[in-house]
């Protein structure tokens, strides 16, 4: 079995940095864990463990969720090649909307219509491959960190309110990315199982 999900990498350095300093923005709070630069990502589809027997359908999924991509959300693009798109990062907000905060997230503006286009083709493949439906729908983000104590979470609930909207940047979506995810006492360590880009069919793995 392996722990497994498909996501939209960050890999643009000053964006990177530019999130990372949100931890200037909120108070130190303890049981408040961080997502390592490296690992900034925005989840599309989460798969959870898997029989190893299925990885080589999961790849199959990710390649034709790339292929879908290239024309899902193409209105949103605003004249845009067809695959890549731009996606504005701005402002910090939390889930649940309500109640102690067990995620703190950067929004998304303008590209946001189009990754949950994305989102939308990575569900359809991944159904059509036998994997469960999701029963939430996707709604884009990208986490920050995640609260692990229910008295930070109250917190970090009451002061997020009072922080204004700050623009994070801009980072080009290209690629999408089956990860394996292996859990550890320092936290998550994800490896690249395939990548494949959204304008091509054409994978590394």
């Amino acid at each position: 079995m392996i722990r497994a999900f498909v996501a939209v990498p960050v890999e643009d350095p000053v964006v990177r940095r530019r999130l990372a300093g949100a931890r200037s923005l909120v108070p130190p709070l303890r049981g408040l864990r961080w997502v390592p630069e490296p690992q900034l990502h925005f989840t599309l589809k989460f798969l959870g463990e898997i029989e190893d027997g299925r990885v080589e359908a999961a790849k199959a999924a990710t390649l034709a969720a790339a292929a879908t991509s290239a024309t899902a959300g193409a209105a949103a693009r605003r004249g845009r090649p067809a695959g890549e798109f731009r996606l504005a990062l701005e402002g910090l907000g939390a889930f649940p909307p309500q109640g102690p905060a067990r995620v703190l997230w950067a929004g998304c503006g303008e590209g946001a219509e189009a990754l949950a286009a994305v989102g939308g083709a990575v569900e359809e493949a991944f159904v059509a491959e036998g994997f469960p439906r999701e029963g939430r729908p996707f709604s884009p983000h990208l986490t920050l960190a995640r609260v692990k104590e229910p008295e930070a979470g109250r917190r970090l609930a009451r002061v997020l309110p009072t922080i204004p909207p700050e623009p994070f940047g801009v980072v080009a979506v290209s690629w999408l990315v089956l990860y394996r995810s292996e859990l550890t006492p320092r936290g998550a360590e994800h490896a690249e199982l395939l990548r494949v880009a959204i304008e091509s069919p054409a994978a590394s793995q």
